[in-house]
């Protein structure tokens, strides 16, 4: 086979082609921008913003789309806690005291307000996740 005027073996040529087609098929994957972490500490049966753990069940403000690392502490002594986004089916199992756990999603495209939850306590540990456009 000839490329610009040189002789080029098959099996150059299929090499390369492997090559390419392996790049550009994790192209994707490697351009990817990388979760933004938040973590959470359950205590006194809410959840708190781990540098924040005066305010209860705290807004979570996130952008359409964007991928975000939860992580769960459970510093309620006693208890058994999880984590759950019913919209965008994640969630964390069931953890108890001093275990932690994490789970990454990707947020719903579509802005408004959604639910996070711990679903044993439902009616106390729930809180806001607000998804504004990723413009």
């Amino acid at each position: 086979m000839s490329i610009w005027g040189r002789k080029v073996s098959r099996k150059v040529v299929a090499a390369v082609a492997v090559l390419f087609i392996t790049v550009a098929g994790l192209l994707p994957v490697m351009t990817k921008a990388r979760a933004r972490e938040i973590t959470l500490v359950a205590k006194d049966m809410a959840f708190y913003v781990e540098n924040d753990l005066e305010t209860p069940n705290p807004v979570l403000e996130v952008k359409a789309g964007e991928t975000i690392r939860v992580v769960l502490l459970n510093r309620d002594r006693g208890m058994t806690h999880d984590f759950a986004v019913p919209a965008a089916q994640a969630a964390i199992d069931a953890l108890d005291w001093n275990e932690d756990d994490a789970v990454t999603f990707e947020v719903p495209d579509e802005p408004g307000t959604y639910e996070y939850v711990c679903r044993p306590h439902l009616l106390m540990m729930k809180g806001k996740l607000i998804v504004r456009s990723g413009d």
